[in-house]
């Protein structure tokens, strides 16, 4: 006797079908949807940490850890199974991570449908029609812009097809989870409201210890713009444990008492103990968070990173008790509200009297880099040092004078003396600063920073640091960056950096957290007196940032696209990729002039050494243009030396026939040659 039933959580009839005798009837199930939970208040318990069961069950932390759904699936089932058994009422599905651009990451990025409806499935198997099922969407990975690179419609295609794909695969409602950035969460929002309006969204945000997201905005300022996207509930999770999540659970009740909430604190802060990282924060203690929970006006709870079905059976018992006492009033009513589960505390104060937690003062960001960069209203910025005082190579920039500088290569070894030599020379010869390369082409030398340290000691030259964005997290950039200009340098080149795999080092890891477009916005905050998460920072940094352009680029308008974003972001001057045909800058001039882009702009400047260097950097350097003329001169040259006074010859007609559309020159030395490198320029 077939059966066809959909769920009155769906917000449908079932249609139970007798076929032999044409008979239909309507039947309804028992379980309320969970719009309906949401309206009455009634107090529902998530479950736990997915990824920390899958790593205790032998999931390597390197794996992605949503292919389980489909290489190990008995696995993730025994998770659900236990935190069902445990007590959970919703089961989240093992998805977190499974939008195209995190698993790009594991070469799984055609496999989003799959993943998702495969890990919408595992979940129903075990909850049945007995617990709801989550469908967990996190961040995409990529920042998006300004910040990053990642643009909105993107971002919205990205959610759309994790989210179309899970619900497909039958959950009940669409959760984010552990987004630091409200601008992408909102997006998010965005998305699971495009695709079916009826599906619940609960969008939960994850904090810092001060009780604001990660990404600028205050707790309150992010849950109005989520609620103005179209959240139904609003909530925090992972980051940090309990007793600071309370702390922002009332500032959330407080603010907005009329959205339900949920809260997913991790398990404490972890701590190393024989070499493994361990979550401190017990069950037990978790049980007594979740009775706090309740008395603020918390609906939904859980928990997250290092929480076990052992924790959710605690809580369980906790949130049982709470019912009970409540049975008799409306869960959304005042009679329920703060009710006691024992005292509130010693004395019986609330816990967050207890932790001595006093006022809490919030700060935002200035307002986002686009034109004019105003800040946004009321809010107030520091007042920035001028460019023309951030340093003697701004100085000059800013009155319109031409500037010279000279790559040198750090060392591969740890002696620095003959670099130091170089730039003693260059400084003779009338240069301006000193171009110090982070890695180039993904190579182990000597860091940037001491090394432009010890050249403005010793020298007494200016620098400039170029600075990537492969080998560091975002904490350790401010940190560099922060140090630069207290240690006294004060002009960075903002690069987003050759892959490792281009590299020595083809196994190393690329962080890339952001690319030179978000590098150059966070100095352009720092100069602001904020780093990029909006806490200020005192006195602000005084860093005269410049970023890459390649004229010579295949993609010309995609480069353009890239470097307006830049300029967007707050670059200040821009130094181009080695040039070697005058129609591809002049090209480069027009469209910044047409455009009306103001930036300095300082030419890149090669002096080739040999047909075969001339060769080599035609066909195998990425955006590279060498005019075939220019071969044919080096083809004619009949020595070694022929050929460098060539190419001195030819970088020297390039930068005569320029020097009156730019604002300055960067050199290189091939091979060390900075004797070639000055000649191009008279010196």
């Amino acid at each position: 006797m077939p059966v066809i039933k959909m769920c009155q959580r769906n917000m449908s009839k079932a249609l139970l079908c007798f076929p032999e005798s044409n008979i239909y009837a309507i039947v309804l199930c028992t379980m309320k949807s969970i719009l309906q939970v949401i309206k009455e208040g009634r107090p529902v318990l998530f479950d736990g940490a997915m990824g920390t069961e899958l790593y205790k069950r032998g999931v390597f932390i390197n794996r992605c850890f949503e292919e389980a759904n489909l290489a190990a699936p008995e696995l993730v089932l025994s998770v659900h199974r236990d935190y069902r058994d445990a007590g959970a009422e919703v089961l989240t599905t093992n998805s977190w991570g499974a939008g195209r651009y995190k698993l790009a990451r594991h070469n799984l990025q055609d496999h989003v449908q799959e993943i998702n409806k495969q890990a919408a499935s595992l979940a129903r198997q075990v909850a049945q029609d007995s617990l709801y099922v989550a469908g967990s969407v996190g961040p995409l990975g990529p920042r998006l812009e300004p910040v990053g690179a990642l643009s909105e419609h993107d971002a919205l295609d990205a959610f759309r097809e994790q989210m179309e794909a899970l619900i497909g695969g039958g959950v009940d409602f669409i959760l984010l989870e552990t987004f630091g950035d409200a601008a992408e969460a909102a997006q998010a929002v965005r998305a699971a409201r495009s695709i079916a309006t009826s599906v619940p969204v609960f969008a939960s945000m994850t904090i810092d210890m001060s009780g604001n997201p990660l990404f600028g905005l205050t707790l309150e300022e992010a849950m109005d713009r989520l609620i103005e996207a179209g959240a139904d509930v609003i909530g925090l999770n992972c980051s940090v444990g309990p007793q600071p999540m309370l702390r922002a659970a009332k500032r959330m009740h407080s603010h907005r008492s009329d959205i339900p909430l949920l809260i997913e604190p991790n398990a404490g802060m972890p701590r190393q103990i024989e070499g493994r990282m361990m979550y401190m924060s017990t069950p037990e203690y978790f049980a007594t968070y979740t009775k706090y929970y309740l008395q603020e006006g918390v609906r939904f709870v859980g928990g997250c990173c290092g929480t076990t079905p052992d924790h959710i059976r605690s809580m369980a018992r906790t949130v049982r008790q709470y019912r009970a006492m409540c049975k008799d009033h409306d869960f959304a009513g005042e009679e329920c509200a703060g009710k006691g589960l024992g005292d509130r505390g010693p004395g019986g104060r609330g816990p967050s009297e207890i932790s001595g937690a006093g006022k809490i003062v919030s700060f935002v960001p200035i307002g986002s880099k686009s034109g004019g960069a105003k800040p946004e209203a009321g809010k107030a910025e520091v007042e920035r040092i001028p460019f023309a005082e951030k340093s003697q190579l701004a100085a000059k920039l800013a009155r319109g004078q031409m500037v010279y500088s000279l790559e040198l290569v750090p060392p591969s070894g740890t002696t620095l003396d003959t670099i130091i030599d170089k730039a003693r020379i260059a400084k003779q010869a009338g240069i301006d600063a000193i171009n110090i390369p982070d890695g180039p082409r993904a190579t182990s030398r000597v860091s940037t920073l001491v090394t432009a340290i010890m050249i403005e000691q010793q020298v007494g030259l200016e620098t400039i640091l170029h600075y990537t964005c492969r080998d560091r997290n975002l904490i350790s950039m401010q940190a560099d960056l922060l140090g630069a200009h207290a240690i006294g340098l004060r002009n960075i080149l903002c690069i987003t950096g050759d892959p490792p795999k281009l590299g020595d080092y083809p196994d190393a890891t690329g962080v890339f957290d952001i690319d030179s477009i978000g590098l150059t916005r966070m100095i352009y905050r720092l100069n602001g007196g904020f780093d990029i998460s909006g806490k200020p920072i005192g006195k602000p940094t005084g860093l005269s940032h410049g970023v890459g352009v390649n004229p010579g680029r295949a993609n010309f308008e995609t480069e353009m696209e890239r470097f307006r974003k830049k300029i967007d972001a707050g670059a200040e001057w821009a130094i181009t990729q080695p040039v070697f045909d005058r129609a591809v800058m002049e090209e480069f001039l027009d469209y910044i002039e047409r455009n009306g882009l103001h930036i300095s702009i300082i030419m890149g400047i090669w002096p080739l050494s040999s047909l075969k260097n001339a060769l080599f950097m035609k066909n195998e350097v990425p955006g590279i243009e060498i005019p075939d003329e220019v071969i044919q001169r080096m083809e004619h040259c009949a020595s070694a030396e022929s050929a460098r006074e060539e190419g001195v010859a030819i970088a020297r007609e390039l930068y005569e026939s320029l020097k009156g559309s730019i604002q300055g020159v960067q050199l290189s030395a091939p091979f060390g040659r900075i004797d070639l490198a000055l000649r191009v320029i008279g010196k």
